[in-house]
């Protein structure tokens, strides 16, 4: 597979996303309450860095592992169902969806999609992408700032929002999350 394949597919998925993101975060900033609580610590800045991991893509800097063919095609398949996971959980939420880690006056918990999986749905597609073009590549340096810097802040946003949405659903998000993973199902 050339890595002129992969790194369009890359692109363009994330692309995708960030458009279908984009337009969800407008259509919902006009159609829900206003904010209450906003988070602004580090994982609220997390998101405007999204870009990195596709100069490293583009780029190729680094050495690159020799992965078989058939494991190459497989992370490509991920870098796509990732994304189409994120979207899903974006169409899902609706007019809930923002890059901004907030509260909002009628903010509702939803269960429903890819939430009866896992609560934070967007982060597991977006791991799953990154997954994919670690093994779609073979680039070393994507993998190791996809072990030590992507999956830590998708983490790091996740338990962000937990701690919101603890705040304001008190016992009916406590009794979600015995119920549902947080980024893996069934953990």
């Amino acid at each position: 597979m050339s890595s002129t394949v992969v790194t369009f597919v890359s692109v363009a998925s994330i692309v995708t996303f960030a458009v279908v993101a984009q337009l969800s975060r407008a259509r919902g900033l006009a159609l829900r309450g206003e904010t209450l609580v906003r988070s602004r610590g580090l994982a609220h800045y997390v998101a405007y860095f999204f870009f990195i991991p596709y100069v490293v893509i583009g780029v190729h800097p680094g050495p690159e592992l020799d992965l078989p063919e058939p494991l190459r095609w497989i992370g490509l398949v991920l870098i796509v169902a990732g994304v189409m996971f994120s979207i899903w959980a974006i169409a899902t939420l609706g007019r809930h969806y923002d890059l901004e880690l907030e509260i909002h006056s009628d903010h509702e918990l939803v269960r429903t999609g890819p939430y009866r999986f896992v609560r934070h749905p967007v982060y597991t597609g977006l791991g799953l992408h990154f997954a994919g073009a670690c093994l779609a590549t073979g680039n070393l340096l994507l993998i190791a700032g996809t072990l030590l810097v992507t999956y830590p802040a998708l983490y790091l946003r996740a338990v962000t929002e937990e701690r919101l949405l603890r705040e304001r659903f008190g016992a009916a998000y406590a009794e979600y999350a015995r119920e549902v993973g947080m980024l893996v199902p069934l953990l």
